[in-house]
């Protein structure tokens, strides 16, 4: 009996150790039409412990064939990522920061999962926590086809104004997303056309996204000098 007793101290006491850093969500799950450039999900970490230094390494990757997996953590993005592949940042005591995790579907409907392990690098063995994300992507529908040949827009690549073709008698809110999936713009559209100044966007490729009743449609576009 006093052998269990320490035992499960010894797993509480580590278990208090590791909540020295988290993640919220531990789960991320993201989701889209295959169409997309990439399905993200998000989860926020948070440092509440006294190292500043920390590692993380990629322990699974399953997905779709031809899909391939990305993340940035707080400080950095980098894609293709397989098991084994390890990266680094620095976070201050009591901060948080952002784990973002996508799949680049490439057109093909599936799943994916990636799990990724972060430590610290003072003290791996006891200041650690694990991000998992989970993706899925449907192949686009008949009705969603149909809306999506309506919808254009030029130039492409665009610099300074990006024009939109969407013929629509109800007011709709057209916004434009980065690859991280973080909302860049938002207009309010009616009629046929419209514009939206680009100028002061950074070049790159985004991503024009809509709702027309129970549809999303969602395009590509690149913005250069």
């Amino acid at each position: 009996m006093k052998k269990l007793i320490l035992s499960l101290a010894v797993l509480f006491s580590l278990q208090m150790v590791t909540a020295q850093i988290s993640f919220n969500p531990k789960v991320s799950k993201g989701q889209g039409v295959a169409t997309n450039f990439q399905i993200v999900a998000k989860s926020t970490f948070t440092n509440s412990s006294n190292d500043t230094s920390f590692e993380w390494n990629v322990l699974e990757v399953a997905a779709t064939t031809g899909w391939s997996f990305g993340m940035c953590d707080p400080a950095n993005c980098v894609t293709d990522l397989i098991v084994g592949t390890k990266g680094s940042f620095v976070m201050s005591k009591g901060k948080s920061g952002e784990f973002i995790g996508d799949f680049v579907p490439d057109g093909k409907p599936g799943n994916g999962k990636a799990k990724v392990l972060v430590y610290s690098k003072a003290n791996p063995s006891t200041i650690f926590d694990t991000i998992e994300f989970q993706m899925n992507a449907w192949a686009t529908g008949i009705k969603e086809n149909q809306a999506s040949r309506e919808f254009s827009f030029y130039p492409n690549p665009a610099k300074d104004r990006l024009t939109i073709k969407y013929n629509t008698k109800e007011t709709i809110t057209i916004d434009i997303y980065n690859v991280l999936g973080s909302k860049i713009k938002s207009i309010s559209h009616s009629g046929l056309e419209s514009d939206i100044n680009i100028g002061d966007m950074q070049n790159g490729i985004y991503f024009i996204r809509f709702k027309d009743g129970n549809q999303t449609i969602s395009k590509p576009f690149s913005k250069s000098e």
